[in-house]
């Protein structure tokens, strides 16, 4: 977003590609310009967590060309933070120090004033200066001058949260960490982790997968998150979703109907105990006060002869699984923790049952509405019935699929609730598979540009800035990249991608990969992914063509030429299978387990190629064409 302010008597223009985009940015005065060596100053009395953040900001400015060495300082308030070419504080600086205004007075809120001689942060709270950090950081990642300016800034939403399911391409520890980075960049605050067998659960053995993070990197994970502003926040399914634990044998016992394992019996003792030993192996590893534990999919509620007569007893399923909620809700609650809760279930009951939940259990409302990016009735009015009941209420949209930009659509519609009140969080959800032993589907790693854009409005709302902004804002942020039609051209691989132009996406992306200053290899898997998505178009196409004229090929009458150049396409598609699949491999590990890569490669490319097979079994008999003649396949 390209700003205008007076700078040394001269009109200035500024071009800020920061996601999200602070509230009020004023330009003015002269630029600092960076030396080779500087100095981050912080207060001398400030905590231990706030020195830890500092270091971390002192490490990402010199990684980024200005080496920079921390340093205490007697002058400093405690939330402040001086970027100076000078070792020591001059007293003058205090005089910069003046109340915080507007949405800096938030909780997390800052100020970010820059002058020739330095850049003075100024938080509202310790987390407040740390984003204010990465305000700085974004600015200087731009280039060698930051212009004079004031930034005052602060959330619309306390809670802007980030959901990664790792039931499918569960990410290898570099990938999570660098998720935490990029989700600190664009200040997002939880990271919540719905792990199933890929946490090595102590009081479970035999449960967790051979690439399950161990409990102990776990415990180093979650202060590597509290570090960068980040709580991590385990969900653990208590009810329903327990595929993944009720398949197996030795929890057949507390099955709610012994032919499913979708759901866990409520009335069965063993399924409380073997539900709070799992979520006492998490406590021990994380120390937010927040513990997702579903409590959706509950399809079977009712079902076993126990169940159905203690429902009978309490007045109605609704009540049978209260008491069961209110029980996890308890032993939650005797351990310091306030619980998320799907509220798919709730959302049904009257509101004498809703008010039987605990008044701090948080309901997690899912809803993929959002005509035009506005709020509609269906999100405006369970979420006014909620506000009426005093329960408190996260949003939740999905950032996966992006499919046509209506994820879009669906954050500015929960933005939009948001800024009428009724919301303290927005979650961004994405989901890997739809249950344990679902298929996989799409990685996280494509859908960058909407958790961002979740990021963008949960921060700093829908008024703040205009969609087609943050598009071209993104590609800078994302990727470096401060020319305009370089941003245009980097965007432009994310819309066609969106737009499911999986060949035309490759030709995009060869087109603009050296634009790319950084995260040049979320381009590279996109490539990869892509040529996936290639051989699938072409696949669809040759099966329609076959099918058109299938009688005609069985019986060996259709045209030659066209049942020939057909057979020959087949052919050269399955030629691209080996290179294709080497390509996919390098570029999913560094994301994923190769496990993952592996299970997406037998599935939906063996697939393929056996389809391929039978398809060119049919046309075995036709004649290849003249060179001239053959059409070849491309973007595979």
């Amino acid at each position: 977003m390209a700003l205008e302010g007076v700078g040394s008597g001269h009109q200035t223009t500024v071009d800020l590609s920061l996601v999200p985009y602070p509230h009020s940015v004023s330009i003015r005065g002269s630029p600092l310009r960076p030396l080779p060596s500087m100095y981050l100053h912080i207060s001398a009395e400030a905590s231990a967590t706030l020195r830890r953040r500092a270091q971390i900001l002192a490490q990402q400015f010199t990684a980024y060309g200005t080496r920079t060495s921390l340093a205490a300082a007697t002058h400093l308030q405690h939330n402040q933070a001086l970027l100076t070419s000078s070792p020591t504080v001059a007293k003058r600086w205090e005089q910069q120090s003046k109340p915080l205004r507007g949405m800096a007075m938030n909780p997390e809120g800052y100020r970010l004033s820059v002058t020739s001689e330095g850049a003075l942060i100024q938080g509202q709270d310790e987390r407040g200066l740390f984003w204010g950090g990465q305000t700085l950081l974004q600015i200087i990642e731009t280039g060698r001058e930051v212009p004079g300016m004031e930034i005052e800034d602060g959330p619309l939403l306390p809670y802007r949260a980030i959901h990664l399911d790792l039931r499918g391409w569960p990410p290898t520890r570099e990938y999570i960490e660098r998720t935490i980075d990029r989700l600190a960049r664009c200040k997002i605050n939880v990271l919540i982790l719905e792990y199933e067998r890929h946490f090595q659960f102590n009081s479970q053995h035999g449960l967790a997968h051979r690439d399950a993070f161990p409990a102990s990197y776990v415990a180093e994970l979650d202060l590597y998150a509290k570090d960068r502003g980040i709580q991590l926040v385990p969900l653990l399914h208590c009810i329903g979703n327990l595929n993944y634990l009720l398949r197996l044998d030795a929890y057949k016992e507390i099955r709610e109907d012994p032919r499913f394992f979708q759901q866990a019996c409520p009335t069965n003792s063993t399924t409380t105990d073997i539900y709070i030993a799992m979520a006492e192996d998490l406590l021990a590893v994380h120390s937010s006060n927040l513990f997702h534990i579903g409590g959706d999919q509950a399809r079977f509620l009712g079902g076993c002869p126990a169940c159905k007569n203690r429902a009978k007893i309490l007045g109605g399923r609704a009540s049978l699984y209260l008491e069961y909620i209110g029980k996890i809700t308890r032993y939650m609650e005797s351990r310091q923790r306030h619980v998320l809760l799907w509220d798919g279930l709730v959302s049904n009951m009257n509101d004498e049952q809703i008010n039987w939940l605990s008044r701090d259990t948080v309901l997690c409302f899912m809803n993929s509405s959002g005509q035009g990016g506005r709020a509609t009735p269906t999100i405006l009015t369970p979420l006014d019935r909620y506000k009426q009941l005093g329960r408190r209420v996260w949003g939740t949209s999905s950032r996966l699929p992006m499919a046509k930009f209506e994820n879009f659509d669906n954050i500015d519609a929960w933005t939009e609730a948001a800024e009428m009140g009724y919301l303290e969080g927005l979650i961004l959800a994405t989901w890997t598979r739809e249950f344990a032993q679902g298929p996989l589907l799409a990685p996280p790693e494509i859908a960058w540009p909407a958790a961002l854009y979740g990021a963008e409005r949960a921060w700093g709302g829908r008024k703040n800035t205009k969609r087609e902004d943050f598009l071209a804002r993104f590609a800078g942020s994302f990727f470096g990249v401060q020319e305009r039609q370089g941003q245009e051209r980097l965007w432009g691989v994310f819309d066609l991608l969106i737009r499911e132009y999986p060949r035309e996406t490759r030709e995009m992306i060869r087109s603009v990969h050296q634009l790319a200053h950084r995260n040049r290899e979320t381009l590279e898997f996109l490539d990869a992914w892509c040529r996936l998505g290639a051989f699938q178009y072409y696949l669809e196409q040759f099966e329609k063509a076959c099918a058109a004229n299938y009688d005609a090929f069985q019986n060996g009458t259709a045209d030659p030429f066209h049942g020939g150049r057909l057979h020959w396409r087949i052919e050269d598609l399955k030629a691209h299978v080996s290179e294709l699949t080497k390509t996919f491999r390098t570029a999913a590990a560094r994301i994923s387990t190769p496990a993952a890569a592996e299970e997406f490669l037998n599935c939906n490319l063996a697939y393929g190629v056996r389809r391929l097979d039978e398809m060119g079994a049919l046309l075995d008999g036709y004649p290849s064409p003249e060179k001239e003649w053959q059409q070849p396949v491309k973007g595979v």
